[in-house]
């Protein structure tokens, strides 16, 4: 990445006026800390990833990503995701979410539970921004219960989460075939019909000094902008991106985002004693 402060903050200015491409991203230098992944991989097994967040947005410095997976006793999957998120103000959003999913195609949530809260500047907690939701998916019919209240929805079959789509990718043919189309419940709560997922190519990349092949695949659809999906050869995903946003597998993302809303934190306090 440019080390220049002025010709970073000029390509971070470009990047939210230009689709993403692993190509851009690369120049960016958002792929630096992607490392290609030794040792073999079951999509289908007990899994735990964790991801970068990277963001061209002002109001955040980025956040980490924790995704977990773990076929159950009775035939279906567990499915764990951990959301940290800085944001502007040394302010931090968490957000964790269990799902309980179908053994299908598209990891089809069944019944899940999301809790939300955010902490401020001095890292205490601000409960009034205490978000929990719990929802269910049976008979093409959504419900989520929030705040007292349970709201209703029909959503037409087939349906898949977000997360559930980064399990579902790694599942799929790395080779063209017959496009996927769906209903996506996006944060388990907003309906999005009319989905749809292909394949889109194989190619290769230099990443971490190695040349890697990755298969790519891409979901349009109403009411989103359009995601790729990149795994390797074992199923693996390495990279999603969509908008001014990209997950990139980082075992480190944690400790990074940490760092980086420390330093935040130590900014702001600082200028505020200057002041």
């Amino acid at each position: 990445m440019a080390k220049n402060p002025q010709a970073r903050k000029g390509k971070e200015d470009e990047a939210q006026s230009r689709p993403l491409t692993i190509p851009f991203l690369q120049t960016l230098g958002a792929l630096d800390v992607l490392k290609p992944p030794a040792g073999a991989f079951d999509p289908v097994g007990t899994w735990r990833h964790t991801y970068r967040l990277w963001l061209v947005q002002p109001w955040s410095s980025g956040g980490a990503l924790a995704l977990s997976r773990k076929p159950l006793p009775d035939g279906k999957i567990a499915l764990t995701a951990d959301l940290r998120l800085a944001e502007r103000g040394g302010f931090e959003r968490r957000t964790h979410a269990t799902l309980t999913c179908a053994a299908d195609r598209l990891a089809t949530p069944l019944s899940w539970t999301l809790e939300s809260h955010g902490l401020d500047l001095e890292d205490k907690p601000i409960t009034r921004a205490d978000v929990t939701e719990k929802g269910t998916l049976a008979d093409g019919e959504l419900a989520v219960a929030f705040g007292g209240q349970t709201r209703k929805q029909s959503v037409p079959s087939p349906a898949t989460s977000n997360w559930s789509l980064f399990d579902a990718v790694q599942r799929l043919p790395r080779e063209k075939t017959q496009p996927l189309s769906f209903t996506l419940i996006e944060d388990m709560d907003l309906v999005k019909p009319n989905q749809r997922l292909t394949f889109r190519e194989t190619t290769t990349v230099a990443l971490g000094g190695k040349t890697v092949r990755l298969h790519g695949y891409q979901q349009t659809g109403q009411g989103i902008l359009p995601w790729q999906y990149w795994v390797d050869d074992a199923g693996r995903l390495l990279l999603a991106f969509s908008g001014v946003r990209a997950y990139i597998l980082d075992p480190t993302a944690t400790t990074w985002m940490e760092k980086q809303l420390a330093s935040a934190r130590f900014a702001i306090r600082r200028r505020r004693k200057s002041q």
